[in-house]
């Protein structure tokens, strides 16, 4: 049997494992162009961030910016949401910012209830909660963040999620103990709180790379926030920063997931973000609804249960909907019979 054959075989197989990354308000425009030289007018070093970033064309600009997602991801999985090249993917909520996103693209249904980020607990059932009652995920689904308000959105008291996000020290609960996870709760306790809420992407990497080491979670939620603070910060330079940061943390987790033998050719990674964002010199910092360009997002899938399709053009619309089907599905079930207002499963194995 060629190799080949054997790829095509491995990608119809159904995932024991799926991992979801979300990378905040990273909005599609970096994503399939790369850096954007207008915003760089404005920063302190632009001759060093042009230098880092700059290139002549959209492709080399977007894979200086996010290697693995253009030399791993797009090459042995698929990548949708460039518009211009018929593969649009939009978020259907009309607010437009993160807690609505999340809820819509963890239930594959938009909820008109929740209006904005301070929002209470979810009233909704997320499709890890779901799974969380499956025979054999029982205890084994897990969500890590750097935003606190995960705990709202996946409504932990309702859903007994293993839930760890924002500056809670990650292991504070665990009976065994380490130097490493005493040191991590210590840099969670100790580290001045720069975005409020939203701890940092490293310091949260770090614990989750940790806690693999003994919890072996079969469907994981990752999620990154700084991308989306540095541009609310109108901080173009340390914005295209940490999205080479937040790539390179994917692609560590992806590393650190092929070594294991529990997630080695078994777990599918899926990419992407809660919303958009506006574009031209001003809009780029903020979404909203009424911020033209917050509503498109982007998607990309790498493993089983996912050809290798590259960049996926001519699609149609698609929409942050279908994200949970697409979850559930991979791993062998049917989400749409437990909700049937969720969005259908993404066409992963091409055009229906």
């Amino acid at each position: 049997m060629n190799a080949l054959l054997v790829a095509m075989l491995l990608s119809q197989a159904p995932a024991q494992n799926v991992v979801l990354v979300a990378i905040d308000g990273l909005r599609p425009m970096e994503v399939f162009s790369g850096a954007q030289r207008e915003l760089m007018h404005e920063v302190e070093n632009e001759a060093g961030l042009v230098d880092r970033f700059w290139r002549e064309t959209p492709e080399q600009r977007r894979r200086t910016l996010m290697p693995f997602l253009w030399d791993q991801v797009a090459v042995k999985g698929q990548v949708f949401g460039n518009a211009a090249r018929g593969s649009p993917v939009r978020v259907t909520n009309a607010q437009r910012c993160s807690y609505p996103g999340y809820n819509e693209l963890l239930t594959g249904v938009a909820d008109p209830r929740i209006e904005g980020n301070e929002h209470p607990a979810n009233p909704n059932v997320t499709v890890l909660e779901w799974l969380s009652r499956q025979r054999g995920f029982e205890g084994r689904v897990q969500a890590f963040a750097t935003w606190e308000t995960f705990y709202r959105i996946f409504n932990v008291e309702r859903s007994g999620l293993d839930v760890r996000a924002g500056w809670v020290p990650p292991f504070a609960n665990e009976p065994a103990r380490t130097p490493t996870r005493d040191m991590l709760d210590a840099l969670y306790r100790t580290t001045t709180p720069i975005f409020g809420g939203n701890a940092l992407d490293a310091i949260t990497w770090a614990a989750q790379k940790e806690s693999l080491r003994t919890n072996r979670p079969r469907v994981l939620f990752f999620g990154l926030g700084e991308t989306d603070e540095w541009m609310h910060a109108g901080r173009y330079d340390l914005a295209l920063e940490s999205v080479r940061r937040a790539d390179a943390t994917v692609a560590d987790l992806w590393s650190t997931l092929q070594s294991m033998p529990e997630y080695r050719g078994t777990t599918t990674l899926i990419i992407t973000t809660d919303h958009g964002r506006g574009v031209g010199s001003s809009d780029w910092r903020h979404h909203a609804a009424s911020v033209p360009g917050s509503e498109d997002v982007w998607v990309a899938a790498l493993g089983p249960g996912v050809p290798a399709l590259g960049e996926r053009l001519d699609t149609g619309l698609i929409t942050q909907t279908q994200l949970a089907s697409t979850i559930a599905e991979l791993l062998g079930y049917d989400w749409n019979a437990h909700s049937p207002a969720a969005g259908k499963p993404l066409p992963l194995g091409g055009p229906r």
